[in-house]
């Protein structure tokens, strides 16, 4: 946050988040909040495409309504939404984000922009747009690794290269079902069950893809004894475990499954008091 503003780099644009009270009184709880959005290059309505407005919120707590925990909370989160992502930040994002913490996966990216994307000045303050696939494939292994990538320079090399020779095209992803999409991303080097799926539901339209990490195996371990029937409860599930879990989970909260991910996923952090 700088000045009450969010920056942030959504694939080739600057964005701007700026709240905006109704009331001076910051003791008035029932102030109203108001967002300005922001883009460079500007872009009419991008926001409603980003923070998913145009999805049917109402029939989608609807069609979750027949489970209690996420039905409660979409009343104890009522603002919390999915977003879409630009697709191909949203894969190499996730593909940093393998064994690591957040603060280490700003700093990749970060350095990725710096180094690979280009300068954009926005409020008098210089910020680095994310670089598209054809121009990461172009980097050395040892290039990507100097932007702290450590193994995964590797994985990141070789997923520019298939994007940017068509091999994976990743257009084509979003009008393909979640199982032939999920099955063209399981082939790229770096990518498992987990990654697959979070690029799946937050950059290709596949709401019903259901990410599996270990906040959401506590939780389906506390709360859901049918869709683990039979499992072990471990830090680390296996692969022939999480595609188990993953198909009882989509068949059990349906094509909005996505949705009832990310509520479980937000209050099982938010219950342990951990931050973002």
């Amino acid at each position: 946050m700088i000045d009450n503003s969010w920056y942030g780099i959504h694939g080739d644009r600057v964005v701007k988040f700026t709240k905006i009270s109704g009331t001076d009184e910051p003791q008035d709880q029932q102030a109203q909040v108001n967002v300005e959005f922001f883009s460079y290059p500007e872009t009419k309505f991008w926001e409603r495409s980003f923070f998913r407005l145009d999805d049917d919120i109402d029939e989608i707590i609807t069609s979750l309504s027949h489970d209690r925990l996420v039905s409660g909370l979409f009343r104890v989160y009522p603002g919390l939404r999915l977003i879409r992502q630009d697709p191909i930040q949203c894969i190499f994002s996730f593909i940093c984000a393998s064994n690591t913490n957040i603060s280490m996966i700003r700093r990749m990216l970060l350095n990725i922009c710096r180094k690979f994307g280009s300068s954009v000045t926005v409020d008098r303050r210089e910020f680095f747009t994310f670089p598209d696939a054809k121009t990461i494939s172009r980097a050395t292994v040892n290039e990507l690794r100097y932007c702290g990538l450590g193994y995964r320079a590797k994985a990141i090399k070789l997923a520019a290269e298939m994007i940017a020779s068509g091999v994976v095209d990743v257009e084509s992803l979003r009008q393909q079902s979640y199982v032939e999409a999920k099955n063209v991303l399981l082939k790229m080097y770096g990518i498992g069950n987990k990654i697959a799926d979070c690029i799946l539901l937050f950059s290709l339209e596949k709401l019903d893809a259901f990410p599996i990490d270990v906040w959401i195996t506590r939780t389906l371990f506390d709360h859901y004894p049918s869709l683990r029937s039979g499992f072990v409860k471990s830090k680390k599930i296996s692969p022939k475990q999480y595609q188990l879990l993953s198909e009882n989970s989509r068949k059990h909260f349906g094509r909005y499954a996505g949705y009832a991910q990310q509520y479980l996923y937000y209050h099982a952090r938010d219950s342990a008091g951990r931050g973002w």
